[in-house]
């Protein structure tokens, strides 16, 4: 169904994300990365002469309209981190704005096209976001409507340019934490995890959750199932039973129903997926979270400076990737369960990371 939620109450900065270790992606097709100081487009940009009398020169604007689509339901972390985001900008009211969010879910890819022009056309918005692989329909749309930024997410994508942004964030740099804890926690080794599709925003964390546990801990073995949809807990419930049947002890939750599989088993731990989600259930060790934050930050800067300061859309022919250094992403909550000296180890490594001394390959091969 086509669900309209107005999000007008705002969570606090710092209520979602419990990101220090003292508190403890959807589409297909290839990956394409970029720096947080993204490139001149080969794509014209949208020019002045191009606007509305609502550009430079005029006042200040206070308030923001987001609108954002969904393939699936906002419940799931993918989605739910991005709204976070917006939401904790709504609470901060960066350069003083009054930011409200509408979410439209279950927008099928076929759909897109249409949803996003009769968003623009209403008048209503300022920012309309395609969360997922909407780079086609958004390119089909926004030269009509050279005022409003249009932002993208995930692989599979295509870069448009102008007004129209792709933006990511990559987790394999916590998920190859976790899989520290995983590697040196492990009484088995064997860890596994469960999946949605073999995608490359899907197959990067999975395959560093796995070098990370075999970085301290030679003998891992692992298995996978990719379950070939982004919400089925049944399904992923039933692939994490026979998992742990075949003596798995460590989990990975990329979908949603490997929790209550894990509850269900004796001597068995999880791992959550793009957002905290310490205190799920007792058996969730850590999670490998997204931070959209400076992502965020990036498009409703050029937004601002589009309208205040007359400059043109510039939107990089390349995706703009946030990692672990950038502030992208970051390991979650680490239960009590984790023993000192892993904790340690984690701690070693993510300052590792963060230094660039250590580098974690965004493998996004399938994973075998």
């Amino acid at each position: 169904m086509d669900k309209l939620m107005k999000s007008r109450t705002f969570i606090a900065a710092g209520a979602v994300l419990a990101l220090a270790l003292a508190a403890g992606a959807c589409g297909g097709g290839e990956s394409a990365t970029t720096t947080t100081t993204p490139p001149p487009t080969t794509r014209p940009p949208t020019t002045q002469a191009e606007t509305t009398d609502t550009a430079a020169g005029s006042s200040a604007p206070t308030e923001m309209d987001v609108a954002m689509i969904l393939v699936s339901v906002q419940e799931e972390p993918w989605y739910a981190t991005l709204i976070d985001t917006v939401n904790r900008a709504a609470e901060l009211r960066p350069y003083g704005l009054d930011i409200t969010l509408d979410v439209l879910e279950n927008i099928a890819y076929a759909d897109g096209e249409r949803v996003i022009r009769d968003l623009a056309a209403s008048g209503k918005y300022e920012m309309i976001i395609g969360h997922s692989t909407y780079s086609d329909a958004i390119d089909a749309v926004n030269e009509d409507y050279p005022d409003i930024i249009f932002v993208f997410s995930g692989s599979g994508n295509d870069p448009v340019g102008g007004n129209a942004y792709w933006i990511d964030v990559f987790i394999h740099e916590p998920a190859y934490l976790a899989g520290i804890v995983a590697g040196m926690m492990t009484e088995t080794n064997h860890i596994s995890a469960v999946a949605a599709f073999p995608f490359p925003n899907v197959n990067g964390p999975l395959n560093a959750w796995i070098a990370g546990a075999r970085s301290v801990n030679p003998d891992i073995e692992h298995s996978i199932t990719y379950i070939e949809s982004w919400f089925d807990p049944a399904t992923a419930k039933e692939s994490a039973t026979a998992q742990i049947a075949a003596g798995a002890d460590m989990v990975y939750a990329e979908s949603f129903g490997v929790f209550e599989a894990v509850a269900e088993a004796e001597g068995v731990l999880t791992f959550g997926h793009f957002a905290d989600q310490l205190g799920f259930t007792p058996q969730v060790l850590t999670s490998s979270v997204a931070v959209w934050d400076p992502a965020f930050q990036t498009v409703l800067d050029a937004w601002w400076a589009y309208h205040t300061e007359g400059q043109p859309y510039d939107a990089p022919m390349e995706r703009i990737v946030y990692l672990m250094a950038d502030g992208g992403s970051d390991i979650g909550g680490i239960s009590d369960q984790v023993p000192g000296e892993v904790r340690v180890a984690v701690e070693e490594a993510r300052e590792q990371i963060i230094n660039g001394d250590l580098q974690v390959a965004f493998n996004e091969g399938p994973v075998e």
